[in-house]
């Protein structure tokens, strides 16, 4: 359906059908940032806050106007300038997606995970039909610190295909081996997260604690669970009018889109669970540490509630729910220590030096573990059969080895920031060139 529809939109427009707007030699430049937006994800809003940032500070708002996608413009709110644009689509994007694309004369695929099966195959068909609506349009887009995966079957050729004319900045070496499998072209960035900025949220993130009970002097364990066995997504017509039947919504993630569900999957998650659960109350109870548990995607909210009923001690939980980007990462940047399975929660608390321990099954949280040097001591697989001893284990050595941590996680991030810089660069002057 998408590759079709991408296919026919220059012959439908030459109909008066399906008509687009192409750029006039003088006029701004209308750039349509595509992402996964407006869902309470601190990972996604914190990368495209950031991106727009990079955006206007390098080509300045003379030059280019920029529109961000979101799926609710209310969530959303105070997150950019008065200059950026908002427009509202939904999951059933096919339509909607052709017509933003038809007004913006370049499009940016922004969302850190691009060409992934991992979370959801439409989610990688989204940002093909983009870069397969500007193809066809004769329109330039590009792919800001992206991840790709390892595709296969038909997401594969549909990514090849639509794809071809994309430039990817990929966030790994992996993704690039990944891209150039799939004949895509494209270079190493990094993601855009690491310049993100916020002193107010720093702010209110002390207060809260203080309101909470933390007497500040405790040190703060931070934790930020998920469940990484309901992934990836898929639409279900069945699951749907069963769910209507019995009126069992519990597994909907939105409309016909449904979580992976299953017995051994649900026993998956409460091992982990409990691995989590009984690592957090043996650090807080060895060194008086303030629980706080951070639900970094509003989904994650299920899951905090799950865990705070297994904690022992003083705690505290702030979800991305209630809690804007700004306050999760205001947050995240008080802690002393950070058990982590959200990928963003390792990036946006990095910025403090906090000592991290990774435990998932994401790809780019173990990416970030290697380039910063800590995957071997500090980095579990969600599976782990002796995931509990593990993570206690690696929070020891993390108390023993901080400065070293603090060493390794500072020298890194200044990398991350050069690149940032290096790829709004590059971005100028690629724009400048398929404009010339």
């Amino acid at each position: 359906m998408v590759a079709w529809l991408s296919g026919f939109v220059k012959p439908l427009s030459r109909l008066g059908l399906c008509r687009y707007e192409e750029h006039v030699k003088g006029q701004p430049l209308k750039i349509l940032l595509v992402g996964y937006n407006g869902a309470r994800n601190t990972g996604a809003d914190a990368r495209v806050v950031a991106l727009t940032q990079q955006l206007e500070q390098a080509l300045g708002t003379e030059e280019a106007t920029l529109t961000v996608m979101t799926l609710d413009t209310e969530n959303v709110g105070g997150y950019f300038s008065k200059s950026v644009r908002l427009l509202h689509f939904t999951t059933v994007f096919v339509f909607s997606l052709v017509r933003a694309c038809s007004t913006h004369h370049v499009a940016i695929l922004c969302e850190g995970s691009t060409l992934t099966p991992t979370f959801a195959d439409a989610l990688c068909v989204f940002f093909c039909e983009a870069a397969g609506v500007m193809r066809r349009q004769g329109k330039p887009c590009i792919a800001y610190g992206s991840e790709v995966g390892r595709l296969d079957g038909w997401l594969a050729r549909l990514s090849s295909d639509l794809c071809r004319d994309t430039y990817f900045m990929v966030r790994t070496e992996e993704s690039l081996q990944n891209l150039q499998a799939l004949g895509l072209k494209g270079h190493v960035g990094t993601d855009t997260a690491w310049t993100f900025q916020n002193s107010e949220g720093e702010q209110w993130a002390h207060k809260q604690l203080t309101d909470a009970g933390w007497d500040g002097k405790q040190p703060l364990m931070g934790v930020a669970p998920l469940n990484p066995y309901c992934w990836p997504v898929r639409p279900s017509l069945w699951r749907w009018l069963k769910a209507v039947a019995t009126r069992d919504f519990t597994q909907q993630y939105d409309k016909l889109y449904f979580f992976s569900d299953s017995t051994e999957r649900r026993q998956q998650f409460e091992r982990y669970l409990s691995a989590i659960a009984s690592a957090t109350n043996q650090y807080a109870e060895e060194h008086g540490a303030f629980v706080v548990i951070l639900g970094m995607e509003q989904l994650d909210a299920r899951v905090c509630e799950k865990l705070e009923k297994c904690i022992r001690h003083p705690h505290v939980v702030f979800t991305s729910k209630t809690c804007n980007v700004f306050q999760m990462t205001g947050m995240l940047r008080q802690l002393n220590i950070l058990l982590t399975s959200r990928y963003h929660a390792s990036v946006l608390s990095m910025e403090h030096a906090c000592p991290i321990v990774a435990v998932s099954i994401d790809a780019r949280l173990s990416g970030v573990m290697h380039e910063v040097g800590l995957a071997g001591q500090y980095q579990h697989h969600a599976n782990d059969t002796h995931l509990e001893s593990r993570i206690i284990a690696s929070l020891k050595m993390a108390d023993e080895y901080q400065e070293d941590i603090k060493q390794k996680i500072e020298c890194q991030l200044a990398v991350y920031k050069d690149k940032t810089m290096a790829m709004s660069q590059f971005f100028r002057t690629w724009l400048k060139e398929q404009f010339s």
